[in-house]
């Protein structure tokens, strides 16, 4: 099977973010030993049901014994999720980090409840999304997409 595009390892698919979506990240365990930490604001550049990318100033060491605390603000709700850095990289002055969650079977259940609610409420302002209720508006524009058009 020869094909240009790379295997995906992903298990989840990764959202991006059209609105800014903050965290406040603080240490919440090491090794055994539950720390408590003053928090950092870091920016999520991307969020999915198994983990994120974000940004900020800190260096953070790659570690699986290490759990961070993510407080999330989803809206009107606000949620924490467990998470272990698993990569780290840099971009344009700022320290990327890609996380995992560690969550029990509800908090997953929760947080993708409420990350999907969150994220079709964003997501109907997103350029794309934009430019396909245009289409849908104008249905003579592209004719490719009227083949797919149910409703003229």
């Amino acid at each position: 099977m020869d094909s240009d595009e790379p295997f995906n390892r992903r298990k989840y698919i990764r959202f991006g973010l059209y609105a800014p979506l903050y965290a406040e990240l603080s240490l919440h365990r090491v090794g055994a030993q539950y720390r408590r930490s003053r928090s950092a604001i870091v920016l999520l550049d991307n969020i999915s049901f198994g983990g994120c990318l974000f940004r900020t100033n800190l260096i953070i060491p790659p570690r699986e014994d290490v759990e961070w605390l993510l407080r999330l603000r989803f809206g009107r709700y606000a949620m924490h999720a467990k998470a272990i850095v698993v990569r780290s990289g840099d971009e344009e002055g700022y320290n990327l980090y890609g996380a995992k969650w560690k969550l029990s079977a509800y908090e997953r259940h929760l947080f993708q409840y409420r990350l999907n609610e969150y994220l079709q409420a964003t997501y109907v302002f997103a350029p794309h999304i934009q430019t396909l209720y245009r289409q849908v508006m104008e249905r003579t524009a592209d004719q490719q997409f009227k083949k797919f058009d149910i409703i003229s």
